[in-house]
């Protein structure tokens, strides 16, 4: 049971590794790699980022806090990270909705969700975007699947530099 559920791990983040490989963008000189969201989790205030790396094996986590998105933890193995947040794995094979990603824009806050129709597609995944005002959340845009959220205003919360 264990063996298989960490396949399903390794399988989801290979997966969005293909993916984020296939959507080249050109790259800030700043010499550190673009991230692709994958997942977060709300603590109280405080939003926990789950984001891949390109050519990462093991994501990065960062805590956006009182406005500020910073390193968390530094993790060397996977397991740590799903131990930490094991909504991970849930959240990979669920048709629930999900929260993948914060941004910030302006005077503006939104929350990125993630809702599969099909667990075993992620082609088939709709992803809606709230903005958050005042502790309540309203629809801002719905897509359909994740390549228009790419075309969107709101990529840079999916594709981060």
């Amino acid at each position: 049971m264990k063996t298989k559920l960490w396949f399903a791990v390794a399988a989801s983040f290979l997966s969005m590794t293909a993916f984020s490989q296939k959507k080249k963008q050109p790259e800030k000189s700043s010499g550190k790699q673009q991230e692709m969201a994958v997942y977060a989790e709300k603590r109280g205030s405080d939003y926990y980022l789950v984001r891949l790396e390109k050519d990462k094996n093991i994501p990065n986590v960062y805590v956006y806090s009182n406005g500020v998105t910073k390193p968390y933890k530094n993790y060397t193995d996977l397991k740590d990270i799903v131990v930490e947040f094991p909504g991970m794995m849930t959240s990979n094979n669920s048709t629930k909705e999900e929260l993948i990603s914060i941004l910030k824009k302006e005077d503006h806050f939104y929350e990125i969700t993630s809702q599969r129709k099909d667990p075993k597609n992620i082609e088939k995944t709709v992803v809606t975007v709230y903005e958050v005002m005042n502790g309540q959340k309203r629809i801002v845009e719905e897509y359909n699947d994740i390549y228009e959220v790419m075309a969107s205003p709101y990529k840079e919360a999916i594709m981060i530099n």
